[in-house]
Order: structure tokens, then sequence, then C-alpha cells
């Protein structure tokens, strides 16, 4: 048994052909490059029993013989392990298996394991293995070494098969050697400098599942943050980004797919957390990374932000509309509009998503996590070996009250400052829910719950606050491409603004009960 470490980097063909030739690898070549053709045939039960537990088992014809090879999760073969090292911001890291085979068919005997073999046999794996998919693809693997640290780079082409149906492959795998897992993205970001590529998160074993069984990736929400309350400041916010980033990824599909708005939305809200977690932890960053950070998720929020808005106006607002007026023809053309400013909302999100900039903060982020380069030094460090409870204490006893001071007012607040008040709400809700496991779940669930409810009053206020500017943008469009303004434009414009003011008295409306039942609960970060 080994323990694999790989970061799959995925290239245009064109641009992987071109690799080998460029400067910075020939530099750190360190042997000649070996050429082979690899033909792996994936075993699992009909039920997908190895799936299910985070496995993958192959037989491979590598030109020499038959090698036959399980991956498991370094958590063991208990389903979800819940280890983050096993893939980690693209990084994946699996127990290994392998044996040389006799034949082309599994031989789990050959597998030295004592936990496996009893799971094995209580799953009875053995007698129900039957071909799933296979991948026939060219490698040619170049010993390369930076620094410290020896790493193996393969270039892989070809093609993963289930049936009738197939998927391309194209993509660089950097497995470590010997080293620090760092070195991977230290070299991924000097090959990121000359030559464009993605990071892929999914082995080609996970790529086949897919193809299997035929279904595309599917939105996810965040999971609840575990803190220990022994853990030091730097440890929770390396725990809560790594949650952050696990989200963000796994929303690049199904945002890209575009077909469920829940894809988009779910992306955006790793952004939005991510960005919170680094106003929380801003007294233990260092400035450079801090910057860079904070800059470049305000460019990724923005660029997906136009999607939702115009998924929101499209979901939300018009089909409501739409059944209680079924008479209204007007509002068909702002339907129209609304769908191709919406397509074009979706281009923008995945030309961000599909950008070297967003590769490049994936990266960035990545390396800094696993070295801990975004730690400052001097008052700042300290800040960060610090205990997380006393620091998690004082974030969301200043959050709370600022929001409070804004919000014991808001009868009385302009426009602008309900927007603000949404803004200082959602601060103190995110640190909550970034803390909540460090204190009793008694006690936060039903806090957690009163802050969800004032960000629902508040967002619809918001939403409906939004929608005007896109009302404003259609008959803008409209007016455009016809003969200026009509009057049935104008109609159906003041059927959405008249609709969208309802919302937003109905959302306030909402507010007064909901503000109330926020004052009355404990606050269950304070003790007494």
């Amino acid at each position: 048994m080994i323990e694999e470490i790989e970061l799959k980097l995925a290239f245009a063909p064109d641009d992987l052909r071109r690799l080998p030739r460029k400067a910075l690898l020939r530099n750190l070549k360190t042997g000649m490059a070996r050429k082979r053709q690899l033909s792996s045939t994936y075993f699992d039960t009909p039920s997908l029993t190895l799936q299910r537990h985070g496995m993958a088992l192959r037989v491979r014809d590598n030109g020499e013989g038959q090698v036959q090879t399980l991956k498991t999760p370094l958590g063991g073969v208990t389903p979800r392990s819940g280890r983050v090292a096993a893939n980690e911001n693209g990084l994946q890291h699996k127990r290994e298996f392998e044996a040389a085979l006799e034949g082309d068919v599994p031989n789990l005997d050959l597998i030295e394991d004592e936990e496996l073999q009893a799971f094995f046999a209580s799953e009875a794996v053995a007698g129900e293995l039957t071909p799933i998919f296979t991948t026939e693809f060219a490698r040619q693997a170049i010993p390369l070494t930076l620094a410290d640290s020896h790493i193996e780079l393969a270039l892989d082409q070809g093609h993963i098969c289930s049936g009738a149906l197939s998927l391309p492959l194209c993509e660089a795998e950097l497995e470590l050697l010997s080293g620090p897992p760092a070195r991977l993205y230290e070299l991924a970001m000097l090959l990121h400098r000359e030559t464009p590529f993605r990071l892929e998160q999914e082995s080609k074993a996970a790529r086949g599942y897919h193809l299997y069984a035929d279904t595309k990736a599917h939105p996810q929400k965040a999971r609840k943050p575990s803190l220990s309350r022994e853990m030091s400041v730097a440890d929770a916010f390396e725990h809560l980004a790594r949650g952050c980033v696990a989200q963000m990824r796994a929303n690049e599909e199904p945002a890209l797919d575009g077909q469920d708005p829940e894809g988009l939305h779910q992306m955006r809200v790793a952004v939005r957390r991510l960005r919170a977690l680094l106003k929380v932890f801003r007294p233990a960053f260092a400035a450079e990374p801090h910057t860079y950070l904070k800059e470049d998720l305000r460019w990724l929020q923005k660029e997906l932000g136009a999607a939702r808005d115009w998924d929101v106006f499209q979901i939300k607002t018009l089909p409501p509309l739409r059944r209680s007026l079924p008479d209204a023809d007007d509002l068909q053309g702002l339907s129209e509009a609304s769908e191709a400013f919406r397509r074009e909302a979706y281009q923008r999100a995945r030309a961000a998503i599909l950008s070297q900039r967003y590769t490049g903060l994936l990266l960035h982020l990545s390396l800094w996590l696993s070295e801990g380069g975004w730690q400052a030094g001097g008052e700042a460090r300290e800040v960060g070996e610090g205990p997380v409870v006393p620091f998690a204490q004082s974030v969301l006893n200043r959050r709370l009250k600022k929001f409070r001071k804004l919000g014991r007012r808001y009868e009385t607040l302009s426009e602008p400052d309900l927007h603000r008040l949404r803004i200082r709400g959602k601060e103190v809700r995110y640190a909550a829910e970034f803390f909540a496991s460090l204190f009793s779940a008694k006690a936060a669930k039903p806090y957690l719950k009163r802050l969800e409810a004032i960000q629902d009053c508040l967002g619809d206020f918001n939403d409906a606050a939004t929608g005007r500017g896109l009302v404003a943008a259609l008959e803008s469009r409209i007016a455009a491409d016809g003969e200026g303004r009509t009057a049935g434009t104008a109609h159906a414009a003041g059927i959405v603004l008249g609709w969208q003011a309802a919302q937003m008295v109905r959302g306030l409306d909402s507010f007064d009960s909901a503000w109330a039942a926020l004052e009355n609960a404990k606050v269950f970060w304070r003790k007494g």
C-alpha cells in the first residue's frame, strides 16, 4: 500500500501536446520521458458498492502486463469519511494497493489489508464484480525535480467509454513522488503562467462513473462547519476556508451546465461565504494574500451576480405575475427580453469560471492554505496562534452590536440604509454559522433560524429593489430592438414595478416580528 498524492490539470489538446517543449519543463526535467499506451477496465458490483465507499478498482494493461489497482479514501472504507485531505482543493490524496495480475479479472486476495478483506467479505464484493467502464489513453510520463521535491508529470490523452457513451480525456497529472504537497501547487502555478488549463477536481474513475450512470454533478449546499474548541484561530480559518472552496468547486459544473439555477446560486453563495471569512479573520491575515483574495473574489462574485439577478427575475418575479394576470399579454415581451439578458449573463458567468483568472485564484488560495502562506507575522501571527473561542466571541459581539444599533431604527431607515442593514445582518449570520459548532447546538440552532428569518425579509426587499433596475434595462432593450418605448411595454413595466413595490412592503411588514424574535432570543455564544 502506498499513498498517492496528485493534482490534475485539464488542457486543450493542442496545449497539452506543446507542453513538453516548454522551457520550464526542459529545465526541471531529470530524465527521459516514457511513452506508453494504457488500457484500463474499472470493476464494481451492479449496485456500485465500491463507488459508494469512495473506492475505484481497475485492471490496467500497461504494455508489459496486467496490473490491478485499488484506490481507497485515506479515512478507510466508511462512506464519506469526511477527511478533507482525501480531496483537498483538487489535490487527490488516497491509499493505493497495486499488484501484478495474471489475467484480466480482479483478484481481491492480492489486497493484503485486513480491514478491506473484511469489507469485501461483508459486502459480498468478490462474486459480484463486473466491468463498468474503460479508459484508453496515451501517456507521456516526464520525471521532474522542483526544489526538494520529485514529481512525475503524466500527460494523458484519449477517452473514457461506457457502453455507447464516450468522454474525451486530455489532462496532465502532477504526482508527488517525494517532498511536500505544496510543491504540486507551486509547479502548477509556474505552468499556469505559460499555458492555460483548468484544475480538474474529478478522477478518471469519478468521470467514468458519471458516464456509466449518465448523470451530471448536482448543486451542493455548504456543509456545516465542524470546529473544535481546541483549535487555534489559524486552524479554524483553514478548516472553514477549505469548506468554502469545496462548495465553490462542487458547483462549478452545475453552474457551467446552467440547467438548474441552483448551481450558480450555490457557487455564488460559496464565494460570498469565502469573502465573509476573509473579513472575519482579517486580524490574522498577511496584507498581500488578503488584498489579492479580496479583489479576485469581488471580481468573481460580480461576474456571477448578473446571472443570479436574472434567474431571480425569471423564476420569482415573472411566473407568479403571469399566473395572477393570465390576460396581461404585454408581459410576454418582458419575459422574452429578460431571457435574452439571462442567456448573456450566463455566458459571462461561464467565461469567468473557465477563465485563467479563476484558475489562478484557486491555485493561490490552495497554495496558501497548504503551507500557511496566508498568515502574517508579528501581532497578527499571535492572533492566528491564539485560541479560537474567545476570538469567535469577540467577532460575534462586535458584529451583533453594529447590527442591532442600525436595526433598532429600522422603521425610519431609508432604502440605502436598509441595504446596509441587510449586509450587516448577513455578516452576523455568516460569522454565527462559521462558529456555531464551538457552542451548544441546542442554543445555536434557534438563534441561527432567527437570523435566517431576518435575512429572508431583507432578501425579498433587496430582490425587489434590484428588480427595478432590471425593468429599466428591459425597457431600454425592447425600445432599442423595436420602434421605441411602446404603450404595451410601459404597461408591462408598470405591472412589474407595482408587484415589486408590494413585495418590498410585505418584506418590511414581516421584518417587524422577525426582528422582535431575534431581540428576545438568547445569544448562544455568551455565558449565562
